[in-house]
């Protein structure tokens, strides 16, 4: 992997950047009508940061007593492998994936052909300078509009992506077009749980500030996601919230095993708090472009409503399903 500071855009593009996507995340309507800047913006702004701290997977993971948090990520995405039955030579497509962190655990695993689609250049840019494994690809795209031929893949997985779309029965269709029939559809989606009530101000408030801090069009609830799923043709034939284990998926978050725990200092509150200060000071002194630290009160946001869902279990980004598209 090559060597990473933690910012590495040039100043100016990431001051553009910053003006447009506060020019389009507050607002729903407006998410979901410009959802590609959005979440193109998001990902320039934010893939820095997630690398810097989360590592080279932008997902979550739960986690058993005595695993490292890599070794949760990485058996969070061999299920997957797993579960799409692979084998060497399969043509499988990652939709939203990020800077190919699962897809290379995937096709280390496997020896499948994976293309990997994202709707942000700046992450194929990483993917590529990270590495690109033999028989892969990375892409810039759109998976509401997928570049690819009818029944061109064997099957496709997508990991806490599919939350970004503004349309997800639209997405799926893409999805469905370009399986080949009898392959499968697998993944993990970020969704609103059965205890989410919205006639409780509390959790509206909670998840209408996840949606406009995490470039969210519209969370949906897990049945809505799996009748998006059906609407479209495929059979979902599982699906689940994966249960939580001995350490929560949200606990790199919230805090570590002990203060001097390595995912505290990378991601906990105390390194929040120093992180936002130090990126206050570096603007003050016009390091850092301006607009950074309204920027970083928005994230501060988007952490604090992230784990409150997660504690109220009126939010999940654990929601498995497998969907398969039927013979001909």
């Amino acid at each position: 992997m090559t060597e990473k500071k933690l910012i590495r855009r040039p100043r100016d593009a990431i001051r553009r950047d910053i003006s447009s996507y506060n020019e389009v995340h507050q607002d729903i309507d407006t998410r979901k009508a410009q959802y590609s800047t959005l979440v193109t913006k998001y990902y320039s702004l934010t893939t820095d940061v997630y690398e810097s701290t989360w590592g080279n997977s932008f997902h979550c993971a739960n986690r058993f007593r005595g695993e490292t948090f890599a070794e949760s990520m990485q058996r969070h995405e061999s299920y997957l492998a797993l579960r799409m039955q692979l084998k060497l030579g399969d043509k499988v497509l990652d939709i939203g994936c990020g800077v190919g962190g699962p897809l290379r655990r995937i096709a280390y695993l496997t020896g499948a052909h994976i293309t990997g689609i994202t709707i942000s250049p700046y992450q194929v840019q990483r993917a590529t300078e990270i590495g690109v494994p033999p028989n892969c690809e990375f892409i810039q795209g759109d998976f509401m509009n997928l570049p690819f031929e009818d029944n061109s893949f064997d099957h496709v997985y997508a990991i806490e992506s599919v939350c970004h779309a503004p349309d997800k029965s639209k997405c799926f269709a893409e999805v469905f077009r370009v399986l080949k029939p009898g392959g499968s559809f697998v993944g993990y989606d970020a969704c609103l749980t059965d205890k989410y009530d919205n006639q409780n101000p509390e959790h509206v408030e909670i998840i209408r500030t996840m949606e406009a801090t995490l470039a969210l069009p519209e969370l949906k609830l897990t049945r809505e996601l799996v009748s998006d799923l059906e609407s479209v043709g495929f059979t979902v034939e599982e699906n689940r919230i994966i249960p939580e284990a001995d350490i929560p998926s949200y606990q790199p978050l919230d805090g570590g095993d002990s203060f001097f725990s390595f995912n505290l200092h990378r991601t906990g509150p105390l390194a929040r708090r120093l992180g936002h200060c130090l990126l206050w000071l570096t603007e003050k002194i016009r390091i850092a472009p301006k607009g950074s630290t309204a920027l970083s009160n928005v994230w501060q946001k988007s952490v604090k409503s992230f784990l409150r869902s997660r504690k109220l279990d009126i939010f999940t980004s654990l929601f498995f399903f497998l969907a398969r598209k039927p013979e001909l």
